[in-house]
Protein backbone atom coordinates (compact mmCIF):
# COMPACT_ATOMS: atom_id res chain seq x y z
CA UNK A 1 0.00 0.00 0.00
CA UNK A 2 2.90 2.31 0.86
CA UNK A 3 4.51 1.54 -2.53
CA UNK A 4 1.32 2.38 -4.37
CA UNK A 5 1.13 5.76 -2.60
CA UNK A 6 4.67 6.65 -3.70
CA UNK A 7 3.95 5.63 -7.30
CA UNK A 8 0.73 7.64 -7.29
CA UNK A 9 2.62 10.66 -5.93
CA UNK A 10 5.28 10.42 -8.65
CA UNK A 11 2.61 10.10 -11.33
CA UNK A 12 0.92 13.24 -10.03
CA UNK A 13 4.23 15.15 -10.00
CA UNK A 14 5.07 14.09 -13.54
CA UNK A 15 1.54 14.93 -14.64
CA UNK A 16 1.80 18.40 -13.12
CA UNK A 17 5.15 19.00 -14.83
CA UNK A 18 3.90 17.82 -18.21
CA UNK A 19 0.74 19.91 -17.83
CA UNK A 20 2.74 23.03 -16.98
CA UNK A 21 5.08 22.49 -19.91
CA UNK A 22 8.89 22.61 -19.99
CA UNK A 23 10.54 25.40 -17.98
CA UNK A 24 12.01 27.97 -20.34
CA UNK A 25 12.82 31.64 -20.67
CA UNK A 26 10.50 32.84 -23.42
CA UNK A 27 11.31 36.56 -23.54
CA UNK A 28 14.25 38.78 -22.62
CA UNK A 29 14.65 42.54 -22.71
CA UNK A 30 17.59 44.88 -22.25
CA UNK A 31 18.37 48.44 -23.43
CA UNK A 32 20.35 48.79 -26.64
CA UNK A 33 21.90 52.14 -25.68
CA UNK A 34 23.26 52.65 -22.15
CA UNK A 35 24.64 55.98 -20.98
CA UNK A 36 26.52 56.95 -17.82
CA UNK A 37 24.18 57.44 -14.88
CA UNK A 38 21.18 55.75 -16.50
CA UNK A 39 18.96 53.16 -14.84
CA UNK A 40 19.26 49.81 -16.63
CA UNK A 41 16.54 47.13 -16.51
CA UNK A 42 17.33 43.54 -17.53
CA UNK A 43 14.26 41.32 -17.76
CA UNK A 44 13.61 37.65 -18.43
CA UNK A 45 10.09 36.19 -18.65
CA UNK A 46 9.67 32.55 -17.64
CA UNK A 47 7.13 30.02 -18.87
CA UNK A 48 6.32 26.47 -17.75
CA UNK A 49 7.63 24.51 -14.84
CA UNK A 50 6.06 24.20 -11.42
CA UNK A 51 6.23 27.48 -9.45
CA UNK A 52 9.79 28.29 -10.59
CA UNK A 53 12.05 30.63 -8.63
CA UNK A 54 14.02 33.24 -10.59
CA UNK A 55 17.15 35.07 -9.46
CA UNK A 56 20.29 36.73 -10.86
CA UNK A 57 24.01 36.01 -10.59
CA UNK A 58 27.16 37.24 -12.31
CA UNK A 59 30.33 35.41 -13.44
CA UNK A 60 32.19 37.25 -10.66
CA UNK A 61 29.80 35.81 -8.11
CA UNK A 62 28.85 39.27 -6.86
CA UNK A 63 26.15 41.56 -8.18
CA UNK A 64 27.09 45.26 -8.06
CA UNK A 65 26.00 47.16 -4.92
CA UNK A 66 23.93 49.54 -7.06
CA UNK A 67 21.65 46.74 -8.27
CA UNK A 68 18.45 45.15 -6.96
CA UNK A 69 15.75 42.76 -8.17
CA UNK A 70 12.07 43.54 -8.75
CA UNK A 71 9.09 41.80 -10.34
CA UNK A 72 9.58 38.61 -8.27
CA UNK A 73 13.19 38.35 -9.42
CA UNK A 74 12.41 38.57 -13.12
CA UNK A 75 13.99 42.03 -13.51
CA UNK A 76 17.44 43.18 -12.42
CA UNK A 77 17.74 46.95 -11.99
CA UNK A 78 21.16 48.64 -12.07
CA UNK A 79 20.98 52.28 -10.97
CA UNK A 80 23.47 55.02 -11.87
CA UNK A 81 25.16 52.75 -14.42
CA UNK A 82 28.87 53.38 -15.00
CA UNK A 83 31.83 51.61 -16.63
CA UNK A 84 32.36 49.35 -13.62
CA UNK A 85 28.94 47.78 -14.30
CA UNK A 86 29.97 46.57 -17.76
CA UNK A 87 29.91 42.80 -18.09
CA UNK A 88 27.62 39.78 -17.94
CA UNK A 89 24.54 39.16 -15.80
CA UNK A 90 22.79 35.79 -15.72
CA UNK A 91 19.07 35.24 -15.20
CA UNK A 92 18.61 31.82 -13.56
CA UNK A 93 15.29 30.05 -13.00
CA UNK A 94 14.52 26.64 -11.52
CA UNK A 95 11.56 24.75 -10.09
CA UNK A 96 13.66 22.07 -8.41
CA UNK A 97 13.27 19.67 -11.33
CA UNK A 98 14.17 21.82 -14.34
CA UNK A 99 16.63 24.64 -14.94
CA UNK A 100 16.96 27.47 -17.47
CA UNK A 101 19.19 30.52 -17.76
CA UNK A 102 19.99 33.43 -20.06
CA UNK A 103 23.19 35.48 -20.18
CA UNK A 104 22.93 39.25 -20.69
CA UNK A 105 25.98 41.24 -21.80
CA UNK A 106 25.73 44.96 -21.11
CA UNK A 107 28.18 47.76 -21.85
CA UNK A 108 28.16 51.52 -21.90
CA UNK A 109 27.64 53.06 -25.31
CA UNK A 110 31.16 53.75 -26.67
CA UNK A 111 30.41 57.42 -27.09
CA UNK A 112 29.99 57.77 -23.33
CA UNK A 113 33.26 56.12 -22.36
CA UNK A 114 35.92 58.78 -22.01
CA UNK A 115 39.62 58.59 -21.37
CA UNK A 116 41.04 61.20 -19.03
CA UNK A 117 44.66 62.15 -19.58
CA UNK A 118 46.31 64.00 -16.70
CA UNK A 119 48.59 66.81 -17.80
CA UNK A 120 51.39 68.69 -16.06
CA UNK A 121 50.11 71.29 -13.60
CA UNK A 122 52.08 74.53 -13.17
CA UNK A 123 51.99 76.93 -10.22
CA UNK A 124 54.06 80.03 -9.49
CA UNK A 125 56.11 78.08 -6.96
CA UNK A 126 56.87 74.79 -8.70
CA UNK A 127 55.89 72.35 -11.46
CA UNK A 128 54.30 69.00 -10.53
CA UNK A 129 54.32 66.30 -13.26
CA UNK A 130 51.52 63.74 -13.16
CA UNK A 131 51.66 60.15 -14.37
CA UNK A 132 49.76 58.64 -17.28
CA UNK A 133 49.73 54.86 -17.64
CA UNK A 134 51.46 53.47 -20.73
CA UNK A 135 49.04 52.36 -23.46
CA UNK A 136 48.54 48.60 -23.32
CA UNK A 137 47.07 45.87 -21.13
CA UNK A 138 46.07 46.97 -17.61
CA UNK A 139 48.20 46.28 -14.55
CA UNK A 140 47.38 45.63 -10.90
CA UNK A 141 49.46 48.07 -8.87
CA UNK A 142 48.69 46.79 -5.38
CA UNK A 143 46.41 44.60 -3.30
CA UNK A 144 46.08 45.58 0.37
CA UNK A 145 44.21 43.75 3.15
CA UNK A 146 43.05 45.87 6.09
CA UNK A 147 43.36 45.52 8.99
CA UNK A 148 46.62 43.59 8.93
CA UNK A 149 45.54 41.59 11.98
CA UNK A 150 41.88 40.62 12.21
CA UNK A 151 39.57 38.27 14.08
CA UNK A 152 36.26 36.64 13.27
CA UNK A 153 33.55 39.28 13.54
CA UNK A 154 35.81 42.11 12.35
CA UNK A 155 35.08 44.12 9.21
CA UNK A 156 37.81 43.35 6.66
CA UNK A 157 38.50 44.97 3.32
CA UNK A 158 40.69 44.06 0.36
CA UNK A 159 41.60 46.98 -1.90
CA UNK A 160 42.86 46.38 -5.43
CA UNK A 161 44.42 49.37 -7.24
CA UNK A 162 44.98 49.26 -11.00
CA UNK A 163 46.38 51.27 -13.89
CA UNK A 164 44.79 51.12 -17.32
CA UNK A 165 45.29 52.98 -20.58
CA UNK A 166 42.90 52.72 -22.40
CA UNK A 167 40.34 52.85 -19.59
CA UNK A 168 39.25 49.51 -18.17
CA UNK A 169 35.81 48.15 -19.07
CA UNK A 170 35.78 45.50 -16.34
CA UNK A 171 37.13 45.67 -12.80
CA UNK A 172 36.15 43.58 -9.81
CA UNK A 173 36.74 40.71 -7.41
CA UNK A 174 35.95 37.02 -7.74
CA UNK A 175 35.65 34.67 -4.79
CA UNK A 176 37.05 31.45 -6.21
CA UNK A 177 34.16 29.18 -5.33
CA UNK A 178 30.75 28.22 -6.68
CA UNK A 179 28.36 31.22 -6.94
CA UNK A 180 25.88 29.46 -4.63
CA UNK A 181 28.53 29.26 -1.89
CA UNK A 182 29.49 32.94 -1.92
CA UNK A 183 28.55 34.52 1.45
CA UNK A 184 26.03 37.36 1.57
CA UNK A 185 28.26 39.65 3.65
CA UNK A 186 30.52 40.60 0.72
CA UNK A 187 30.11 43.98 -0.97
CA UNK A 188 32.06 45.87 -3.63
CA UNK A 189 32.93 49.57 -3.58
CA UNK A 190 34.44 51.42 -6.53
CA UNK A 191 36.60 54.53 -6.57
CA UNK A 192 38.94 55.88 -9.26
CA UNK A 193 41.14 52.99 -10.47
CA UNK A 194 40.36 50.92 -7.37
CA UNK A 195 37.85 48.27 -6.33
CA UNK A 196 37.49 47.34 -2.66
CA UNK A 197 35.87 44.16 -1.39
CA UNK A 198 34.23 44.76 1.99
CA UNK A 199 33.60 41.77 4.27
CA UNK A 200 31.13 42.71 6.95
CA UNK A 201 31.69 40.68 10.12
CA UNK A 202 34.28 38.12 9.01
CA UNK A 203 32.98 34.53 9.16
CA UNK A 204 34.65 31.15 8.62
CA UNK A 205 33.00 30.77 5.22
CA UNK A 206 34.69 34.01 4.09
CA UNK A 207 38.15 32.43 4.36
CA UNK A 208 39.54 31.38 0.98
CA UNK A 209 40.98 32.58 -2.31
CA UNK A 210 39.91 35.81 -3.96
CA UNK A 211 40.87 37.15 -7.37
CA UNK A 212 41.12 40.78 -8.41
CA UNK A 213 40.63 41.19 -12.16
CA UNK A 214 40.85 44.08 -14.60
CA UNK A 215 40.25 44.14 -18.35
CA UNK A 216 40.54 46.72 -21.11
CA UNK A 217 40.34 46.58 -24.90
CA UNK A 218 44.02 45.54 -25.12
CA UNK A 219 44.23 42.80 -22.51
CA UNK A 220 43.57 41.76 -18.93
CA UNK A 221 45.28 40.93 -15.65
CA UNK A 222 44.34 38.80 -12.62
CA UNK A 223 45.87 38.53 -9.15
CA UNK A 224 44.89 35.88 -6.59
CA UNK A 225 44.97 36.63 -2.86
CA UNK A 226 44.46 34.11 -0.06
CA UNK A 227 42.54 35.41 2.94
CA UNK A 228 43.96 33.40 5.84
CA UNK A 229 42.27 32.35 9.05
CA UNK A 230 42.75 34.70 12.01
CA UNK A 231 45.69 33.85 14.27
Amino acid sequence: MHTVSIVQFLVLVLYDLSYAGPLQIVFTDQPSHITVGSEVHLTCVVSGGSSPHTTWISPTGLLPPNSHMINEGKTLVITHFDVTNNGQYICVTSDGFQFAHHVFTVNLHPATVTTTTLSTTTTHAHKTPTYTAVYGPPSIVSVVIRPTFYQYGDDVEMACAVESNPDYDQLGWNMLTAPSLIPSNLHLNYTANKVTLHINGLKREDIGDYECFVHNSVGSMHKTVHLTRPH
